[in-house]
Formats: structure tokens, sequence, C-alpha cells
């Protein structure tokens, strides 16, 4: 491989890690909107007041800085797709993910628009949420397969017995995890969020109030599935390092138990402080948070061989000097 192919391989690495970055923070910056009830602080899509850039105040500094953010985050998926579609256009799967990334982008900004046309429906908000945290999964994905294309992970052999055992145990997490985020959506676009009043651990004093209406029932979804998603974490921890894996596994999943145990920690702030606004903010940054950490440890635990051995370039000159 030419040394000016390897720096392009490393390039495409470094823009998929700045692109999950960056989408990360916009996942913020759309929490803040909800958080704010600033959905409608700008009336027209794509504009806000028929303007690029109005005067941020009245909630348009978070609604139109989500939506800078989100056209920032759109171009850097379709640069990266081309990226990877050029110097990677052999690894079928990369180039279909990348594809899927950009497919998703286009649908996200299509339901961004029609949150804002309709006035907010839930439905549409909260679909508009579950496909930003899919979006999400699938640039940590590229982010972490570019780096396993990289080549000091060539050839690296990987036992299939122990892939498969921790295959169980993580894409399970990884599936509870994003429906919990899924269901944090739901709570906060139908209000549901102090269902339960000022009440925790209980809910109206008892453990589940069935004859409670749906606000209620939604809140407490979430509220019992943050305790599964915590069981499954935990339980993927003890069995990750039971079994003696990689220092970088062990240490992927040790974080996602800190995060899942502040996550639990910050929902019961939220209620306890009347979903006060950082609290709020925090609880569902370290929701995507885990979300992309469980993800990274899938990928470490079942790394994704590329589709030819690569090798640095300094390697190349060697083994072309030894040739001739």
């Amino acid at each position: 491989m030419p040394p000016s192919e390897y720096w392009e391989r490393v390039g495409v690495h470094r823009f998929s890690v700045a692109t999950a970055v960056a989408t990360f923070c916009l996942l913020i910056a759309g929490g803040l909107v909800s958080t704010t009830e600033s959905g409608l602080a700008c009336p027209d899509w794509p504009l806000c007041e028929g303007k690029l850039i109005p005067q941020m105040v009245d909630g348009k500094q978070f609604e139109h800085t989500h939506r800078l953010v989100a056209s920032a985050v759109a171009a850097m998926t379709f640069v990266l797709c081309a990226m990877i579609i050029k110097w990677r256009r052999g690894d079928k799967v990369l180039t279909r993910l990348s594809a899927f990334a950009a497919a998703l982008v286009v649908i996200q900004a299509l339901l961004g628009a029609l949150t804002v046309k309709l006035a907010l429906p839930a439905w549409v908000s909260s679909l508009h949420q579950a496909t930003a945290m899919g979006f999400f999964c699938v640039v940590v994905t590229l982010a972490l397969l570019t780096r396993q294309r990289m080549p000091q992970f060539a050839g690296r052999p990987v036992d299939p017995r122990s892939r498969a055992r921790l295959r169980a145990w993580i894409l399970p997490a990884v599936g509870l995890a994003y429906l919990q985020v899924c269901l944090g959506a739901v709570m906060r676009h139908t209000r549901a969020g102090l269902a339960c009043g000022f009440d925790f651990p209980l809910c109206l004093g008892k453990v589940w109030p069935t004859d409670a209406g749906l606000i209620v029932q939604i809140h407490l979804l979430h509220r019992f599935g943050g305790y599964l998603v915590a069981l499954a974490v935990l339980a993927l921890t003890a069995a990750v390092w039971r079994r003696g894996e990689v220092a970088a596994l062990r240490a992927a999943v040790l974080l996602a138990s800190a995060l899942v145990l502040a996550q639990i920690g910050f929902g019961a702030a939220t209620i306890l402080t009347s979903r006060e606004l950082i609290t709020m903010t925090v609880h569902s940054s370290l929701g995507a948070a885990l979300l992309a950490n469980l993800v990274v440890a899938y990928w470490l635990a079942c790394p994704s061989s590329p589709p030819e051995p690569l090798r640095p370039p300094l390697e190349q000159s060697a083994a072309s000097l030894e040739t001739a």
C-alpha cells in the first residue's frame, strides 16, 4: 500500500471519530430543545423567522443552534460517506454502513421538519429521537470499524467461541439500552416526567399503581426499564471480568457500569429536582453515552476483520526493498 493511501485511511478513521463526537453534541443540543420546550421557538423550517441566523432569544438560542449543529453533522456524514466509498470501495460492510448513515441523516432531517410543521406531535418527536439514536450507533460503529481496518488490527485472531459467548451478553444489553432511550423520548414528549409527582422510588405510594392512567404507565415503563438495563450491564461486566477478556473490553464494560449507575442517580435527581435543566440534560446525555459505550464494547469483543491485510507504510517499504 502506498504511504499516501495509508494516511488517507488514517484520515477516514479520524474524520469518522469527529463525526461521532459531533453527533453526540447534536444529541445534547436536541435534549436542551425538548428540556426547555423550545421546539416551536422557530415557527418555520429550515429558516428561523425567515432568517438564516435569527436573534437568539426566547428559545431560539436552543432550537436554531440545534438546527445549525444538525446541518454540520449532516454535511460531515455526507463527506464521510464519500471518503469511505472512495478509499474503501472494496469493503462492502463500511460502504453499506456509510450509505445507511447518509440515509438516516436525511430521514432525521425530514422528521425534524415534520416535527415543526405538525407542531410537536409526541409520536413524531419520539420517532425523531429514536432515529437520532440509531444514527448515533451507526456513526460510532463506523468509527470503530475504520479503527479496526488500521494496519495494527489486521489479521488479529479472534476465538469464534469467545465471540459467540460475548455477543450473547452484549447484544441484549445494547438492545435494552436503545429501547430505554426510546422510552425516555416517549416519556419526555408525552410530558410524563413527573407523572408520579416527586415520589421516588415508589410511584403514588405504590411500586406500580396499575389503576393509574397511561401517562403514569409510560413513566413506570421507563423507570423499570432503567433497572433492567442496569442489571443487564452489570451482568455483562461480571461476565467479561470473569472470563479475563482484553483490557480495553474490561475498561469499556466497567465504564458502562459506572454510566448506568450514574444514569439511575440522575434519573432520580430529575424527579426530585422537578426536572431541573442541567440535571435533565446530564441524564439524557448519559443515556446516549451508555448506548455508545455498549456499541464500542460489542466491536471490541467482536472485531470486524478487514477484507484484505493492511500494513503501515514503513513495513510496505521494507517489503518492497526485500522483494527488489
